[in-house]
Formats: structure tokens, C-alpha cells, sequence
């Protein structure tokens, strides 16, 4: 039961959060602030930006793609935002789940019957745990993106920073 308690007010906080979303590694950092441009930071680089439209910028200034690299550079935002969206959906579940453990927990002091709440509650955050491990599949298909994209564009290199270990190690934590 404890654990349960616990989780409403996270999951109260990240409904309630703007759609944000940063993915670090060793050496570097990925933002989204859902203002269309990703913010690209690594160890040593200047700062760099994706738009949705594929612009890339570094320090600055913008990089001149051709239509494939600029492909490349579309689909690297479209991985990110989808751990956006992602994240957004987890939210909202948590929302719906921190309500049901409201209503359970009236329903039980009413009912006289408060040991079943937490097992009620636990069942439906087990689902949503199972949702959020989502997250890491798309990981994955943003290390796929980011490797096409370094690839093809040189500028693009030094912020080319997650590696097979930050996908195999997402979600380890969450047990």
C-alpha cells in the first residue's frame, strides 16, 4: 500500500507537467520543451538544434542538408517526439490511476473493507509500469535514427551520444 500512496503524487505531478522531454547520456543531452525544436547538448560541442521541419543549426548556424540528410534529420525529431508522446500518455494514465486510488480508497473507508484497496490499486499501476517500459522501445529506434543521421552529416557527429549500453540499461532502474 505504501508504494501505491507513493506513486499518486508522481503521477499527479508528471499529468500536470508541460510536454518536456530530455534523453542523457555520457557525454550528452537531448531536450524537447514542446516549442517544435530539439536542443542538442554535448561534452565539448556547441549547442544544436533540430526543428521539426528538419532544420539543423550548430552553434547557431544553420546547416545546409541535402532533401535525404534532411530525411534523416525529420526522423531523428519524429523518434523524440514519440518518447514525447509517450511520456504524455503514461500521464495521463496516471491521472486516471491516481483518481481510481481515490475512489477506491473512499470506497473501502466507507465499505469497512481497506485491505483490498491496495491490491486494486497495485493491479492498475502494474499496467501502467507495463505502458511506460514503452518508452525504451522507442529509445531504441531514436539510436537508430541519431545513427543514420551521423552517418550522413558530419556536423551531426559529436551529438551522436547514446550507445547500444543507454538502451540496454532503460527502464533497469524502474524495478
Amino acid at each position: 500500500m505504501k508504494r501505491t500512496l507513493l506513486l499518486i503524487p508522481l503521477v499527479l505531478a508528471l499529468a500536470a507537467c508541460k510536454p518536456e522531454t530530455s534523453v542523457n547520456s555520457d557525454n550528452g543531452t537531448i531536450s524537447y520543451q514542446g516549442h517544435g525544436v530539439l536542443t542538442l547538448q554535448s561534452d565539448g560541442a556547441p549547442k544544436a538544434t533540430i526543428a521539426a521541419n528538419g532544420d539543423l543549426t550548430v552553434g547557431g548556424k544553420p546547416v545546409a542538408l541535402t532533401p535525404q540528410q534532411r530525411q534523416l534529420s525529420v526522423a531523428f525529431y519524429q523518434e523524440l517526439d514519440g518518447i514525447t508522446q509517450a511520456g504524455i500518455a503514461i500521464g495521463k494514465q496516471g491521472a486516471q490511476l491516481a483518481g481510481k486510488a481515490v475512489g477506491e480508497a473512499v470506497r473501502g473507508v466507507l465499505g469497512g473493507d481497506t485491505d483490498s484497496i491496495g491490491t486494486r490499486v497495485e493491479a492498475e499501476a502494474k499496467k501502467m509500469e507495463a505502458q511506460a517500459k514503452q518508452i525504451c522501445t522507442h529509445l531504441s529506434g531514436l539510436r537508430a535514427a541519431q545513427d543514420a543521421l551521423a552517418a550522413q552529416v558530419p556536423e551531426f557527429q559529436p551529438y551522436a551520444n547514446i550507445d547500444q549500453h543507454d538502451v540496454d540499461d532503460c527502464g533497469k532502474d524502474q524495478n
